[in-house]
């Protein structure tokens, strides 16, 4: 299987170290109730990041925009290929941070987040098989997953910029499990609406096999833009900053 992510890159500038927004409230390293912190203050600071941060900038968070989605999986006749475009991510802004773990010497965390609702909104270009049966078409797709919880696992790296230290998230592995996911693609099979009615009703029949399949091939490579709004922090403002070892 190759994954392709294309997805806008953000491009800093460290001309100076930009001030923390009020809500974005830091932990102590030396807090021994470090992951607690960490959960409380998350929970906290998702809903002022839904219309993003400009002082730190960080794009909108619900819906969160995805340029382009490729997936090629399988060969021969049993190749899929699946291209999706103009992605909006909607739901974000209910996500709710259930744990945090971590070894701060050793560079380690771990995350579970849950989501009510996931929808993800934009179009496809489809062709090969899928549950050993042909598909093809070119249209709008709505994805949706229900009560899924995202699970994440992370190292921070220490990288010098300007001879100072940040924490750059590196080594990230991502799953998700949804409760149940709905999946539509319209025109399927050059608008033969008997055709896409019969074949859209089996992949939401299957819809765990579609899921492992496709989908979480592809929600994976959502961690890797996730990746990059953290390091867009991380790289404007130094470890000793956003971690600092107490409050003053």
């Amino acid at each position: 299987m190759r994954l392709i992510l294309l997805a806008v890159t953000l491009h800093l500038a460290h001309a100076e170290v930009p001030q923390l927004p009020s809500y974005f409230k830091v932990c102590a390293r030396s807090d021994p109730n470090f992951a607690e912190c960490v959960v409380k203050n998350g929970r906290e600071a998702i809903p002022n990041l839904v219309n993003g941060e400009r002082s730190l900038n960080l794009p909108p968070l619900d819906p969160f925009e995805i340029k382009e989605l490729k997936l090629s999986e399988g060969q021969g006749r049993r190749q899929l290929n699946l291209t999706l475009r103009d992605i909006k991510l909607h739901g974000l802004k209910d996500a709710f941070l259930q744990n945090f773990s971590t070894d701060v010497n050793k560079g380690h965390a771990a995350f579970l987040l849950t989501v009510p609702q996931l929808k993800v909104l934009g179009t496809y270009n489809i062709s090969g098989q899928i549950l050993l049966l042909p598909i093809g078409g070119t249209g709008n797709i709505n994805i949706t997953l229900v009560d899924t919880k995202c699970m994440g696992r992370f190292d921070i790296t220490m990288e010098k910029i300007n001879g100072v230290d940040h924490g750059v998230v590196t080594e990230t592995t991502f799953h998700m499990d949804p409760k149940r996911m709905y999946i539509h693609f319209d025109n399927l099979f050059n608008g033969d609406k008997r055709l896409g009615d019969e074949m859209n009703k089996l992949l939401n029949e299957n819809w765990k096999e579609v899921f492992e399949d496709i989908t979480a091939h592809i929600a994976a490579s959502f961690i890797e833009v996730f990746t990059g709004i953290m390091n867009t922090v991380s790289r404007q403002i130094p470890y000793h900053l956003l971690v600092p070892e107490t409050l003053s």
